[in-house]
């Protein structure tokens, strides 16, 4: 390599060394500007593409540079690290088990055939459709799935979320700030689980990012004050680093923990894609199985999770 192109190279390197290192830091802030909250959600990302350049900055024999940088992947690989290395709380031998699925559907999805194929083959308990309008209702009823349907419309919105349940269930709005949650209570072993699904605002700016964090910090509050197997679970807009999700993690599991990278939008975008749908439980709970569905013609993939009571 020639001098030029070397020193040519090198400041690429440390151009793009600085930018991702700037916007890991300025995510660390998202709590006092929702724009820096935005620069929250590639964690993972930050820190492949900063250990990439910590290696080729070794290549071209700035060995510095390389050291900070590759100290600078490390730490944001440390935040993310927990989606690898936790281990779930082992289950009650014989205990009920509950399986959630959480798919925001897309309001104009031209494959809607597809995504009632597919929930009809699932052999889920409980099945939150986020995004659904009055015609995605009557389709579902239409296909006579062996699901109780309930039909609880977010007020003020002309999309909501449908709720399908393979036993009854006890299904109700929950105001939960400008957009309300959906709680569903259903039977788990001898006692009930409470299920609270929710789809906040994305925080497309300023207001919208407000709402969203102050319905998630409504619905931590409420998981608080649960006394028994809880789950939240829904397209929540945010990252599990984000601030906006911090509440939620204070006090309840991410049951992506010890399952890995499982990221659900935008749909078909690879190595960009960001986890943005979750399922999270309280201590009675633990995490059996998880996955992420299908690609059915929405931004959002599908997440599945099997939980069982935990073994306390």
């Amino acid at each position: 390599m020639g001098v030029a192109l070397r020193r040519g190279v090198t400041r690429l390197l440390l151009a793009a060394a600085t930018g991702l290192s700037v916007a890991a830091a300025l995510g660390l802030l998202g709590e006092f500007w929702w724009v820096f909250d935005l620069l929250a959600h590639p964690r993972l990302q930050y820190s492949v593409l900063l250990a990439a350049t910590a290696g080729g900055l070794a290549l071209v024999g700035r060995g510095r540079p390389a050291v900070v940088v590759v100290l600078i992947a490390i730490a944001n690989g440390v935040v993310v690290a927990p989606l690898f290395l936790d281990k779930p709380a082992e289950s009650v031998a014989g205990g009920p088990v509950l399986t959630v699925v959480s798919f925001n559907v897309q309001v104009r999805n031209p494959d809607r055939d597809a995504v009632i194929q597919w929930v009809g083959d699932l052999d889920a308990d409980v099945v939150f459709l986020w995004e659904t309008s009055q015609p995605w209702r009557d389709e579902f009823t239409a296909a006579g799935l062996p699901y109780f349907q309930s039909e609880p419309l977010q007020e003020g919105t002309t999309i909501g979320g449908l709720v399908l349940t393979r036993d009854p269930a006890r299904v109700r709005l929950l105001e939960t700030g400008e957009r309300s949650s959906i709680e569903v209570v259903v039977p788990f072993g001898d006692v009930e689980a409470v299920i609270l699904g929710a789809h906040p605002f994305p925080p497309m700016s300023g207001r919208r990012s407000a709402e969203r964090d102050a319905q998630l910090t409504t619905i931590a509050a409420y998981a608080d004050d649960v006394d028994g197997p809880l789950i939240v679970t829904g397209d929540l807009n945010s990252t599990p680093w984000s601030a906006a999700f911090r509440p939620l993690g204070e006090g309840l599991t991410n049951s992506m923990n010890g399952f890995g990278w499982q990221p659900s939008y935008p749909a078909g975008s690879g190595p960009f894609m960001l986890p943005i749908d979750h399922l999270l439980h309280n201590e009675y709970l633990t995490t059996v199985a998880r996955s992420v569905g299908p690609d059915l013609g929405s931004d959002h993939l599908p997440i599945i999770v099997t939980l069982a009571a935990a073994d306390r």
